[in-house]
């Protein structure tokens, strides 16, 4: 047999050397598939059931599957490295309804020795208690989420939670956590997320947060946190959500956060923010809602045009003046504007949110041609009660409100048959203004009413019987007007107190004295 010269051999295995390694390669991944996961470290083992001995209750029935030597295969809540057996995660969260269960007790520092874990959550425990482990929690150098929300804990934030350079998400939320905000926070320069709402923490926000740039969530809502709003708050790009509601921050709102291009909620409501609102707000045009209810916020309310993806605006309850705004509605499904001192013509304002080309019509009972008004669909809660605003409601064609509050303003003018046509409307209120005419009988087909507020007004004439029709009304007032005539003696007219008929001409019938006999 020819012997192969040397360059011709190596042309031959080389190819089945390829095939050789191939094939062992795929026969090792087929082991690695075939193989089980390693069992749960022993250490590991021994931290969780340090924890679950710090639980004297547990109503959620998670701890109860944390039996047997496997902590990686049936416990409940704790998942582990496939490769390495070590825990990675420990995720508790209790089941609904949540007032019924909960787990009671302490957070053992024992999970401080889970040091391969990324992930730690606690969340709505209710009863479980003490302080937060600060020098165990802070030996987890690989831990990028934190999450102890809706627990019992007391105690000042640890400073000590600095050492988690890998942290990304921490939420405190929901706790009794009191003391100051601590700095050293800031040394977690990744920090995309802060939750500490819904606790006691005082004092001002650390000019030291300046270097948290990665921040996109920051909800710092109902604590007694005071001083100004930090105007580095500006410099957050990736910032999406801020809210510092519920709290005391005092001075003027940062016109650095007119620079928030990511902002989709802004809330700054129940606060002792002074001046005015910045004059380029509208240009956050990511926003979705903005509240900055209950301050003490003078002057106009800019343009808002631009925030053509805003569903919620509330700016009640400052001092607020100058004329009604103009808003951007393409979304927008609740208007609160109340308790201000706003001006303008209600059936201006109206119009001006109608999202259709109003109609010229002639209507019944009207010579001259009016215009109908067509309020968008997605507008649901309009409030702009307790202003100064005057003119008379319009016509209208249809609309999805739910909410309707004109109430303690100067409205004149009648209410106009076509109110019926808001056929969702649930709450009616123009109580406190200077209506007259008649009530409408055609409001008898607003099924859907459960509010009707017509007190302290002008209005004559007679409640329409067919007001029985509105069964799902649980609330009216009618006193304080010019009525005559027997109340609508069926249900739930006839079962109002005596008060919501008061201050009249005439009324009559239950639940006033029964109407005269006329002989």
């Amino acid at each position: 047999m020819k012997q192969l010269s040397a360059p011709t051999r190596r042309v031959i295995l080389l190819p089945l050397l390829l095939v050789a390694l191939l094939s062992s390669q795929t026969n090792a991944a087929h082991d690695d598939e075939d193989r089980p996961s390693p069992p749960c470290s022993p250490a590991d083992r021994a931290a969780l059931l340090g924890f679950k001995s710090g639980i004297a209750a547990d109503t959620t029935g998670i701890l109860a599957t944390w039996s047997g030597a496997d902590c990686c295969g049936a416990w409940d809540g704790v998942s582990c490295d496939a490769a390495t057996g070590r825990v990675v995660a420990l995720q508790l969260e209790a089941p609904p309804p949540k007032e019924r269960h909960y787990m009671e007790g302490t957070i053992s520092p024992s999970l401080g020795n889970l040091e391969f874990m990324e992930t730690l959550v606690i969340r709505d425990m209710g009863k479980i208690g003490g302080a937060i482990p600060a020098a165990a929690l802070s030996r987890l150098t690989r831990l990028k989420q934190l999450y102890l929300e809706g627990n019992l804990l007391v105690g000042p934030i640890p400073g000590s939670l600095s050492k988690l350079r890998s942290l990304q998400y921490l939420s405190l939320a929901g706790n009794r956590l009191e003391g100051h905000l601590p700095p050293e926070i800031s040394f977690v320069s990744g920090l995309q997320q802060i939750n500490v709402a819904r606790n006691r923490l005082a004092g001002a926000l650390p000019p030291s947060y300046k270097n948290l740039s990665k921040l996109a969530y920051l909800d710092m809502s109902n604590n007694l946190l005071s001083g100004a709003i930090p105007g580095f708050l500006g410099q957050f790009k990736n910032l999406a959500l801020l809210d510092l509601s519920n709290n005391s921050f005092s001075g003027d709102i940062p016109a650095s956060l007119c620079a928030l291009r990511s902002l989709t909620d802004l809330s700054l409501s129940h606060n002792k923010l002074t001046g005015q609102i910045p004059s380029k707000l509208g240009s956050l045009r990511s926003l979705s809602s903005l509240a900055i209810a209950d301050n003490m916020l003078v002057g106009s309310i800019p343009s808002l045009l631009g925030l053509q993806k805003l569903w919620n605006l509330n700016l009640s309850r400052n001092a607020l003046s100058g004329p009604l705004p103009a808003v951007g509605l393409s979304s927008l499904m609740s208007m609160d504007l109340s308790d201000n001192r706003l001006t303008g013509e209600i059936d201006d304002f109206l119009k001006s949110l109608s999202l259709s080309i109003p109609v010229r019509a002639t209507l019944p009972n009207n010579k001259k041609k009016n215009l109908l008004i067509v309020l968008p669909q997605k507008l649901e809660h309009l409030d702009v009660s307790g202003n100064r605003v005057t003119g008379a409601l319009p016509e209208f064609v249809g609309g999805g409100l739910k909410w309707l509050d004109v109430s303690s303003n100067a409205i004149g003018g009648q209410i106009p048959s076509t109110v019926s046509k808001l056929r969702d409307l649930e709450r009616l209120d123009v109580s406190r203004n200077r209506v007259r005419g008649v009530i409408p009988a055609s409001m008898a087909g607003m099924a859907r009413l459960q509010w009707l507020d017509l007190s302290s007004n002008e209005i004559v004439g007679r409640i329409p019987e067919n007001f029985t029709r509105l069964g799902s009304v649980r609330h009216a007032s009618f006193r304080g007007n010019k009525l005559c005539g027997q109340i609508p003696q069926g249900r739930p007219f006839n079962l109002f107190p005596a008060a919501a008929y008061a201050h009249n001409l005439c009324l009559c019938g239950k639940p006033l004295p029964p109407c005269r006999k006329i002989l």
